[in-house]
């Protein structure tokens, strides 16, 4: 295991990232640290649940409270359970490969696990990024194998975490345990009904923790579900475009297509796989799929896949050891273990192809349609190098707006406006909120303020009609309806070290926003 954990980390260190989105959470993090308020906007205060990660967020806090930047220990968390998550599959697969012992056919279900979420980006991608991607899918995982082992209360105890992590951690969670009930025998229905004491108490364990959240969230915030829910909810207007396309990019990234030879050695017994799995990908398709590349929404039924994956090639191995001189000799475990190889080397070398091509897309998007990685790092780098130049150049009361609430608004430590509404009190909660065409619009990024809700709030910077690029920009380069009355403030912003930049640092050029025409702002009109 010492050895798959070493080249599970290796290549998460060749897709290193951060993510624009996760400074969202630190931000939450940072401010419960040392302002005591789970918020966004501590002065004035605002209390929006912006996130959907409440647990990640705790556990961030804690490291602020302790010295250790987020970004910092968000790094270090999503690595250890992107390995942990390797291990926690390994053992799952292991554990499912039932029947007759086989020589053979038993360790090739836990190695095929590993080595396929070694090579899959849409595994590995998300130990990076800084979000709770790779903590919420290994608490499932946990959680999934914990019940397996039949151990309840832990398993109850781990999908608390997960759905704290994650809420949609509640969907592979759920669907297991239908397909568990339905893949029972007589017999296993029976045993179970005997320990419905045990299941009773795990019940409790999970849904406590659940309520007592709940609760909290009622009397802090007013209200029962988080902010993002009612921003991101837009987005089941997307299912037969983004939706539809998500999927089939998660289809294609996890070379589906390919195993569907194993689906022949399919059994009942293979249920709980089978049913999350397929609920997984059905609630992404439900919630419209999402912009970023290599399938967050899709971690935990990716590494559900590497399992079911495994323990078909490795039923597969034990039934044809098993019946290798009555029908197919003794060459066939061989070239059924040699295929799985040949399979696991060809995922690594797309894998190799595939990184190639988002490192040579620094700017824009993969296939027309998703943010890849080194796109997403190089947003990220240059908000948080334009927000350091704003902390030093204005005032802390300095009030701006932004289209991307992350590494800008946590660089800078300034009162921020979301003009996507994620961490705004008001827009979600619009009779008639304003969205923005679906031909145009991304996941998660369809709702967008009214030009007068944002003068009724008075800005000083609106940074979200802004304008980042190589040099600065001209009056012609203003977007409506900001153009008459307002002039650029821009701040330009040292180079920064990038590893994937030619030279090894990156030019984050300038990074401007409007300003009032008659207003002083900082340095910029007087």
């Amino acid at each position: 295991m010492g050895v798959v954990v070493f080249v599970a980390l290796v290549h998460a260190d060749a897709w290193s990232f951060i993510c624009d989105d996760a400074f969202i959470s630190f931000r939450y993090a940072e401010n419960l640290a040392h302002h005591g308020e789970l918020a966004f906007n501590v002065d004035p205060l605002e209390r929006v649940e912006g996130y959907t990660n409440f647990l990640w967020v705790v556990v961030l806090a804690i490291g602020a409270w302790l010295g250790l930047a987020p970004e910092v220990a968000a790094l270090v968390l999503g690595r250890a359970a992107m390995a942990a998550g390797v291990v926690l599959a390994m053992v799952l697969a292991g554990r499912l490969r039932r029947g007759e012992p086989a020589r053979i056919g038993d360790p090739v279900a836990p190695l095929v696990t590993a080595t396929l979420l070694c090579a899959s980006p849409e595994w590995i991608v998300w130990g990076n990024g800084g979000l709770e991607t790779a903590f919420a899918a290994a608490c499932v995982l946990a959680a999934i194998l914990a019940f397996t082992d039949d151990r309840p209360i832990l398993a109850a105890g781990m999908a608390a975490a997960a759905v704290l992590s994650r809420p949609d951690g509640a969907i592979p969670l759920g669907a297991w345990v239908i397909g568990w009930a339905f893949a029972l025998d007589g017999d296993g229905r029976r045993r179970a009904l005997v320990q419905w004491r045990r299941y009773a108490l795990a019940l409790a364990v999970l849904l406590v923790p659940l309520v007592v959240h709940l609760v909290w969230r009622r009397s802090y915030y007013g209200e029962w579900l988080p902010n993002t829910w009612a921003v991101k909810g837009h987005g089941a207007r997307l299912r037969d475009t983004w939706g539809v396309a998500y999927v089939r990019a998660w289809v294609s990234g996890t070379g589906l297509v390919a195993l569907a030879p194993l689906v022949l050695v399919l059994r009942r017994r293979h249920a709980p796989l089978v049913v999350a799995i397929a609920a997984t990908v059905a609630y992404g398709w439900w919630v419209g799929g999402d912009f970023m590349a290599y399938s967050r929404f899709y971690a935990a039924a990716t590494a559900l896949l590497a399992v079911l994956a495994g323990v078909l090639v490795g039923d597969a191995v034990a039934w044809l050891e098993h019946h290798r001189d009555a029908r197919v000799g003794t060459w066939g475990p061989r070239v059924a273990v040699a295929l799985a190889i040949a399979a696991v080397v060809a995922t690594y070398v797309r894998a190799h192809e595939r990184r190639a091509i988002d490192r040579a897309k620094p700017e824009g998007w993969l296939d027309g349609r998703w943010e890849g990685v080194t796109a997403m790092d190089r947003f990220a780098k240059v908000g948080l190098a334009a927000g350091a130049a704003m902390r030093e150049q204005l005032p802390a009361d300095t009030l701006i707006t932004v289209g991307a609430a992350g590494a800008v608004p946590y660089a800078s430590g300034l009162p921020t406006i979301d003009a996507f509404g994620l961490v705004d009190p008001v827009l979600a909660k619009l009779a008639d909120p304003p969205l923005v065409d679906d031909k145009r619009a991304r996941p998660g990024h369809q709702l967008v303020a009214p030009p007068d809700y944002i003068r009724s709030r008075d800005p000083d910077l609106l940074c979200h009609a802004g304008y980042r690029g190589a040099t600065h920009p001209s009056e012609r380069d203003a977007r409506a309806p900001f153009r008459t009355g307002y002039v650029w403030a821009c701040v330009e912003p040292e180079s920064i070290p990038d590893r994937w930049s030619e030279g090894g640092v990156l030019d984050p050029g300038v990074y401007c926003c409007r300003r009032p025409r008659d207003r002083v702002v900082g340095p910029f009109g007087r």
